[in-house]
């Protein structure tokens, strides 16, 4: 069985739309952009200096940088080879970095100048890695130039070895409870989650110009590249997120959506000359990640006049699972949508069993988007699914007419005397209250109630509050139990590069 991978949809717009603008680099030094015809000549060449280095079927190639042109090249040339990238977080240190290279069993590494500290200190200690590719500028005693290598490599068509059901990519967790699990995802995954997020979010096919600011080592900004060039439209990309600077490159390129977590949403809101962006040729504002609360959705729709659709899933799930339509926005605002197209979502108890309608319980998803397995943990991969269903952490619930609506991570619940508090629900309260700019809430050890509730939290600048202020404003609203018995005040909280908190770091 073959099929159509991301190799194959790259040869197609090549043919299909050659002269068309595939991707624009946006940096502080200028703009590089690369056609159709000529990103998948680059994807080709990657491919055979890929193989040239004994990269072949089933190995895994480390990709350590900040977004660029040539992470993009270093996926698709991979993946039409049929090894699979490996996307490394680029705010990852030593210990992290390695842990992945050695988890996947990298047996090449491409990075920027920026990771070549981490790198060359990684490289001292025992690693897989045998081959290193360096892009910048002092190219270490280790590793060869990238795009020098690139320009010499042969340009001719690489033939497509994987088929739809083969092996495509390696993606971590966010690891915000633990060490993240490496996802392998199949082409046919990747693809599927394209044709459903195009499909549902109206992607026009050579038509958009859609921006991605969120990091490439995330599923997220992964989906948003392939979701556009799946379409055969433009996408522009920055090395990382500026508020003023998206701004301006919405106006000047008339870019028409992007992905936004609700982080970036509340600081491009915050820059201080807002009103004087050109920001009428957007059309489409995708958010996720985080919770966006009812007054940001409708902040952010007012102020880009804009289509405002939520999308809710995970890296297991290609990601996408739901998605919350803008008709549908302020209707039921705190909803994370309706399952999208091709994913069914069904809510389970701890014994698999589906709950009644508004319960809440795990949502567990069938489709084709559905991850293969983790990397090496074959007993993780088996509990987590059951009957052809992937049975997730998040804990949901589903309204009489169908909508769903995240309640909290099954990870993050918290058992206090014998109550199943949610965090979230606490966050929310806090949050909401003019004092505070952010909150995260945990359980923590007690003798006494199993688990209690501590709260930390960020105070609005120039705003004093004491232990007693925080548990006044939850008890206010929620009921005593909910109450947390300890707080903790911090000048931020630590975060993933999509926004979640990190609950771990927060004990």
């Amino acid at each position: 069985m073959r099929g159509l991978t991301f190799g194959h949809v790259a040869e197609a717009n090549a043919r299909r739309h050659p002269d068309e603008t595939c991707l624009v680099m946006k940096s502080e030094t200028g703009s590089e952009s690369l056609t159709f015809a000529a990103f998948n000549e680059r994807a080709d060449r990657v491919a055979h200096l890929l193989r040239d280095r004994g990269v072949g079927a089933g190995d895994r190639v480390a990709v350590y940088m900040r977004n660029n042109a040539e992470t993009l090249e270093t996926y698709y040339g991979a993946m039409k080879l049929g090894a699979l990238p490996v996307p490394v977080n680029h705010r990852f240190k030593d210990e992290e970095v390695g842990y992945v290279l050695h988890d996947s069993e990298a047996c090449l590494c491409v990075f920027d100048s920026e990771a070549a500290p981490t790198v060359r200190a990684v490289r001292e200690g025992d690693t897989p890695v045998d081959e290193y590719l360096y892009i910048g500028a002092d190219v270490p005693e280790f590793a060869d130039d990238f795009r020098t290598a690139r320009a010499s490599a042969s340009g001719e068509r690489i033939e497509i070895v994987p088929n739809r059901l083969d092996d495509a990519a390696l993606l971590y967790t966010s690891g915000t409870t633990g060490q993240p699990k490496g996802c392998v995802l199949t082409h046919d995954n990747l693809i599927q989650n394209s044709v459903n997020t195009v499909y549902s979010a109206g992607f026009e096919e050579n038509a958009d110009r859609f921006l991605v600011v969120t990091p490439m080592f995330h599923i997220a900004a992964i989906g948003v590249f392939n979701n556009t060039f799946y379409a055969g439209s433009t996408t522009y990309i920055v090395e990382e997120f500026d508020p003023v600077r998206t701004l301006e490159i919405i106006d000047e390129e008339r870019i028409t959506g992007s992905f936004f977590v609700p982080t970036m949403s509340r600081a491009m809101l915050a820059v201080d000359d807002f009103a004087e962006y050109d920001l009428s040729s957007f059309e489409s504002y995708m958010t996720g990640a985080a919770p966006s609360s009812e007054e940001l959705k409708r902040e952010v729709m007012e102020a880009f006049d804009a289509d405002l659709y939520e999308v809710f899933g995970q890296t297991e799930m290609s990601p996408v699972t739901t998605i919350l339509h803008p008709e549908d926005a302020l209707e039921k605002p705190d909803s994370i949508g309706k399952p999208i197209i091709n994913v069914t979502l069904k809510i389970v108890n701890d014994d698999g069993e589906e709950v009644e309608q508004g319960e809440v319980g795990r949502a567990a998803y069938k489709g084709a988007t559905a991850f293969r397995e983790y990397l090496g943990m074959p007993e993780k991969t088996g509990e987590v699914f059951d009957e052809g269903y992937f049975v997730s952490s998040d804990l949901v619930r589903r309204d009489e007419d169908g909508f769903v609506y995240f309640v909290d991570r099954y990870d993050d619940m918290i058992i206090s005397g014998g109550e199943n508090v949610y965090p979230t629900e606490i966050e929310a309260v806090l949050e909401d209250h003019s004092d505070v700019a952010a909150a995260g809430v945990i359980g923590v050890p007690d003798e006494t109630w199993g688990e209690r509730i501590k709260a930390v939290v960020v105070a609005r600048e120039g705003v004093s509050m004491s232990a007693e202020d925080v548990q006044s404003v939850v008890g206010d609203r929620l009921a005593d139990f909910k109450v947390p018995r300890e707080v903790a005040f911090r000048e931020e909280l630590p975060r993933n590069p999509t926004g979640k908190v990190i609950k771990s770091q927060l004990g």
